[in-house]
């Protein structure tokens, strides 16, 4: 059905101001039913007109067709202009009294033509049939009333008045309870209409909150989600693909419907896939890039010729979950080691202490003794350090303010530890969130501490620390970081590459678990622990923490 111009339809505008209460299909009538106002009186009026013989106008003709005439300027009238005027009067007035006007003018009508035997009397079903199609309740009932009493009025006036006038009027009691049933029969099936309406516009509402829902978790999800069609064309991604697929994605000119095409990578994966489903797609290294993702593949739909799911995962973030894992079993090996031996330790360290004080020892003897007790001491050590790492209830990540957080956490170091002399700390970004479990940071703060004061010390005479932190620009993204530099020696290559390993020290005296636990925390916490020197040659660990906006939780 065609669409009327913007200002054409009334009745729209009385639908939005009544509570927008009728669906969109029943608005389609008022735009019908204001052509049928234009186009009757001009029908009838050349009917009238015409030169065969017709009861149009026969009882009064000039009546009739200055009633077509004025008909007509109305249809025109309230279809075209009256709405552009009607800023101080409500809509539903403007509907109610145009309605009555279309009644009492097809009863004239009715009237010019001798009554109810020219059969224009039903012209009226229309009219009540639009009216409680546009207006329910009360109102459309009224409107039957006044249509059948203008009906009676009208043959009771030509009974009158006329002396042979034919008698209509158990027609028009018929036809007035036809008016009353077509009422109620339409308010009926409107209102089931309506609830109809109503049912699908929450369904449909419904479905596109769910629809809002589901795109906006796709959009926060830190998996990637890449949907390809047969042709490896990018159908949609979310923002995690695009984020890494951003250096390796390649514009596709001729297409503008999917301007991506599918990376080479994935696309010689995804073939792969096709021939063998099971076959474990193997991850993919992004240049320039310190990501190594991991593919999955699944089929939109059952047919092999259907568009293609990818999953992207980071699988920094794939290790980081397997080394939360370690460390929860490590606490539970570190507590059946705490069992299993610190018991036969304590009982041999024991034991060597009563030999040592027994007098008949010989030099020789104290010596084996020393060196059982030295040992004994270095496996109690190693114990201890294994369980630091899994001592802390605190397992829940909090975002914190680094800038005030590591200056309350330095000033309680320094009380607390005798060789400190001097730590510096230099904020290059302030206000900088980090989002890390506060005891195992402290934890690792306070083995790179040590160990960065012990070294200062032996190289200087001075147990003095730099701390820097800041944001930095890293693989693409903006991490905080932590510096802490120390004035020692530093570490040659041999060395700094089995740095983080367990159990290597360059001191007789430590067990080599410090910097190990420190960098297993550190991941564990989705940082980076690393070690390096500044452009003066200094020491320095840095740890590269995670953006807090995309830490898991």
């Amino acid at each position: 059905m065609g669409t009327m111009p913007s200002n054409v339809p009334i009745v729209t505008e009385t639908m939005n101001e009544r509570t927008a209460q009728y669906p969109g299909q029943i608005h389609n009538v008022s735009v019908v039913y204001n052509i049928y106002r234009i186009v009757l009186p001009l029908v009838l009026l050349v009917s009238s007109l015409g030169p065969s013989s017709t009861l149009l106008g026969a009882l009064n003709p000039t009546l009739f067709i200055q009633i077509c005439t004025a008909y007509a300027i109305f249809g025109v009238a309230i279809t075209f202009f009256i709405p552009i005027n009607t800023g101080v009067v409500k809509s539903s007035h403007i509907l109610t009294g145009s309605l009555l006007i279309d009644i009492f003018t097809i009863s004239l009508l009715t009237y010019s033509s001798g009554g109810m035997i020219s059969g224009l009397g039903l012209l009226l079903l229309v009219t009540v049939a639009s009216g409680s199609i546009l207006i329910r309740g009360r109102i459309s009932t009224f409107l039957a009333a006044v249509a059948a009493l203008s009906l009676i009025y009208s043959e009771l006036y030509l009974a009158l008045s006329l002396e042979n006038s034919a008698n209509q009027f158990v027609q028009t009691g018929i036809l007035g309870a036809i008016l009353f049933a077509t009422s109620f029969y339409i308010q009926t099936l409107t209102n089931r209409i309506y609830k109809a309406a109503v049912l699908a516009d929450k369904q449909a509402g419904d479905i596109i909150d769910l629809e809002k829902l589901n795109n906006e978790i796709i959009k926060r999800m830190r998996t990637g989600v890449v949907v390809v069609n047969p042709a490896h064309q990018i159908v949609s991604m979310n923002s995690a693909a695009r984020n890494i697929l951003l250096p390796i994605l390649v514009a596709d000119a001729e297409q503008e419907e999917h301007p991506y095409k599918l990376p080479s990578a994935l696309s010689e994966q995804l073939e792969l896939w096709k021939i063998n489903s099971k076959r474990q797609p193997q991850p993919i290294v992004i240049p320039d890039s310190r990501r190594q993702v991991q593919l999955n593949f699944a089929f939109l739909n059952p047919d092999s010729n259907s568009d293609v799911l990818i999953f992207l995962e980071d699988n920094r973030q794939i290790i980081q979950r397997v080394r939360q894992m370690k460390l929860v079993s490590l606490g539970r090996l570190t507590a059946s080691i705490a069992h299993e031996v610190r018991n036969p330790l304590g009982a041999i360290s024991h034991a060597s202490q009563l030999l040592s004080e027994s007098a008949t020892v010989t030099d020789d003897d104290k010596r084996m003794i020393e060196i059982i007790l030295d040992h004994c001491n270095r496996v109690n050590l190693i114990i201890e350090d294994v369980l630091d790492a899994s001592r802390h209830d605190d397992t829940t990540a909090d975002l914190i303010n680094l800038d005030s957080w590591l200056s309350k956490f330095i000033k309680n170091y320094e009380s607390t530890h005798e060789l400190c002399d001097e730590i510096t700390l230099d904020i290059a970004t302030p206000d900088i969130k980090i989002k890390v479990i506060k005891g195992q940071l402290e934890q690792v703060l306070n083995n790179l501490f040590d160990n960065g004061l012990r070294y200062s010390y032996k190289e200087t005479g001075k147990a003095a620390l730099l701390v820097q932190a800041g944001i930095e620009s890293k693989d693409g993204d903006e991490l905080p970081y932590l510096h802490i530099i120390d004035e020692g020696a530093g570490i040659n290559e041999e060395e700094e590459g089995r740095l983080f390993e367990p159990f290597y020290t360059t001191e007789s005296s430590g067990t080599g678990l410090g910097l190990y636990i420190s960098k297993e925390l550190c991941e564990a916490n989705q940082s980076q622990l690393i070690y390096g020197r500044t452009a003066s040659g200094k020491s320095s660990f840095s740890i590269y923490f995670s953006n807090p906006d995309r830490v898991m939780a």
